[in-house]
């Protein structure tokens, strides 16, 4: 299969990123769609804008009828076949029989632009009894599918993460503090490009001791945090 997609490498990584993320891909429809909170409005237009209008269909807000939630949706389109090399890769790669599934040949087209959106996407931090650690959310995939992600993090960024489970049922990947601070190295300048994410990637710390060797990327990340807040 032909691997040339007709894409700028941003719009290829954020589609890939995505789609491990927050995307929706609906091979019938010809769509891949990408959908955002209110709270991120920046990061949603800062996808949008990397993308041409016409390729994108139904860019509009959502309000959920409780009125309490507003989100905002774009749809990127295989127009006249124009982008069939792609969508014919990611129905192989990404999903079976409708469904999100995780292969290595698509997990391995991600560089640090990728993973930086799938870590926006599902990505959060904790504290936990003063302890930092990160969380990516993969509930859509199984157990095994899981150790795919764990051995995918291991063999291609030297990341080592541990498996979990919430309500029985939902499996993440957890990063403890160690390899937070490096899978942070690879993705905060890409992260710090949308000042409202950079929430994901800050580790905030009171203990300056804490720190240790990720003092020059911490405090990269504080300074652009602050810049957005005056």
């Amino acid at each position: 299969m032909c691997d040339t997609f007709s894409l700028s490498h941003e719009q290829e990584q954020i589609i890939f990123g995505g789609l491990f993320g927050d995307c929706y891909f609906n091979n019938k429809k010809n769509i891949i769609r990408f959908s955002h909170s209110e709270k991120q409005l920046q990061y949603f237009l800062w996808k949008m804008n990397h993308f041409d209008l016409i390729d994108l269909h139904k860019i509009s807000e959502r309000i959920y009828p409780d009125g309490k939630y507003i989100g905002y949706t774009f749809d990127f389109v295989n127009k006249k076949n124009k982008y069939i090399n792609l969508f014919n890769f990611i129905n192989k790669y990404f999903y079976k029989n409708g469904h999100r599934k995780i292969s290595l040949k698509g997990l391995n087209k991600l560089d640090s632009l990728g993973l930086a959106i799938w870590w926006m996407d599902d990505g959060c931090l904790s504290v936990y009894k003063g302890n930092r650690y990160g969380k990516l959310c993969t509930h859509a995939y199984n157990y095994e599918e899981n150790i795919l992600i764990q051995k995918y993090f291991h063999d291609h960024w030297g990341i080592n993460t541990d498996i979990k489970c919430e309500k029985g049922k939902y499996y993440f990947q957890r990063f403890n503090a160690k390899a937070l601070k490096k899978l942070i190295s690879i993705i905060y300048k890409h992260v710090c490009e949308i000042p409202d994410m950079i929430y994901k990637i800050d580790m905030n710390y009171k203990n300056e001791k804490s720190i240790g060797t990720f003092k020059e990327i911490y405090d990269y990340i504080k300074q652009h945090n602050l810049s957005m807040e005056l």
